[in-house]
C-alpha cells in the first residue's frame, strides 16, 4: 500500500483527481482522517472534509504509483 497527501480546493480539482484515480488499474482510496472514500467515485469524494489535507491510499507498488503521482502533482502537499 502506497500513500501520499493531497489538497483539493474546488469541484474541478475533485473531478480531475477522480479522473486520474479512475484511470489507474488498482484501487485508490482517499481519507480525511475520519472517513474513507473510493477515489474513483465523484459522489463519495464529497462525503469527505475537503477543507483539510487528504491521504491517498493506493493498493499498488511504488513503480505503479508513478502515473497517479504525475496526474495528481498539482494537488500534492509537499
Amino acid at each position: 500500500m502506497q500513500e501520499f497527501v493531497i489538497r483539493l480546493h474546488s469541484v474541478r480539482d475533485v473531478q480531475e483527481f477522480v479522473s486520474a484515480a479512475t484511470s489507474q488499474p488498482y484501487p485508490v482510496m482517499v481519507s480525511d482522517g475520519k472517513y474513507t472514500a473510493k477515489g474513483e467515485s465523484f459522489m463519495e469524494m464529497f462525503c469527505l472534509a475537503l477543507a483539510g489535507p487528504l491521504t491517498v491510499l493506493a493498493d499498488c507498488d511504488a513503480e505503479a504509483l508513478k502515473s497517479l503521482l504525475e496526474a495528481s502533482e498539482r494537488f500534492l502537499l509537499k
